[in-house]
């Protein structure tokens, strides 16, 4: 997709998750324009990014190169092979941050492929099918009736929204698509994940003009299905509006929930504002 210019009234849905989980972190963010220095984390999720960006940008290619001779080989292994020499290009071209950071390449490995082989399983199944029927190369990346996204970047002036989908799934035969918010922490999901999730589905659904009436959430080995509401969407609306009008509103008032304040970088700062 064509990288447009950036439009400050189309709201990220990044910030709708920061104002969801701390409106006064955000407003410190982006009003007092306070931010938080690049982490090691920060980076290992942006090269994460990167890697499933470019993953799905040559996906074509990597199925399109399945002829009769490799009909036999292990596809998990394939698509696995595949996505190293992806991360292996990202890290050449990250190299000074890669070092400066410290960050280990077998264990990002590691993670990666991990957090990464439900996405490989549901791709192979597709294509498995495929190849019973004796389709290869083109002809089998044409076929599959079930194909999926990782890293789908989107922006819609007429929502005035952007944000990147985890993941898209693509039912084809039904015309049905069902956006997943994938979560790598503990099995619990939250009101804020539905939000998320339902904003990415309005994306959807303006890029696609298709009606999408759910989504899924994962969160560890729990994986949930949620409606796509329009109580949520106009939820999306109210905050994406709030987030527009930061710099006329007064200060968002401190959270009740102090836990959250602990492991803030901006907890001194946030204590002397008013």
């Amino acid at each position: 997709m064509e990288k447009k210019a950036y439009n400050p009234n189309i709201i990220s849905i990044t910030d709708i998750t920061g104002w969801l989980y701390c409106p006064r972190k955000l407003y410190i963010q982006k009003v007092k324009n306070i931010r938080q220095p690049l982490t090691r984390e920060m980076q290992a999720g942006k090269m994460r990014h990167n890697i499933l960006e470019f993953f799905s940008k040559r996906e074509k290619e990597l199925v399109t190169g399945i002829d009769k001779d490799l009909d036999k080989i292990d596809l998990v292994f394939l698509y696995e092979n595949f996505i190293k020499e992806i991360a292996n290009n990202v890290f050449i071209e990250n190299t000074k941050a890669v070092e400066g950071f410290r960050i280990d390449k077998e264990e990002f490995m590691k993670k990666l492929m991990k957090n990464f082989l439900e996405d490989i399983k549901l791709r192979v199944t597709s294509i498995k099918e495929k190849l019973k029927e004796g389709l290869f190369k083109e002809n089998l990346w044409n076929s599959l009736d079930t194909v999926y996204i990782s890293e789908l970047s989107l922006e819609s002036e007429n929502l005035g929204l952007r944000g990147r989908v985890d993941r898209v799934e693509i039912q084809k035969k039904e015309n049905k698509i069902i956006p997943y918010e994938l979560k790598t922490r503990d099995e619990k999901i939250y009101p804020s994940d539905e939000i998320q999730l339902t904003a990415y589905a309005m994306l959807l659904e303006d890029y696609y003009k298709i009606k999408i009436p759910r989504g899924i959430v994962e969160s560890g080995s729990l994986k949930k299905e949620i409606p796509i509401t329009e109580e949520n969407k106009s939820q999306v609306f109210k905050i994406a509006d709030e987030i527009r009008n930061l710099n006329k509103a007064l200060v968002p008032p401190m959270l009740s929930n102090f836990n959250k304040c602990k492991s803030c970088m901006f907890n001194e700062f946030c204590a002397g504002i008013s």
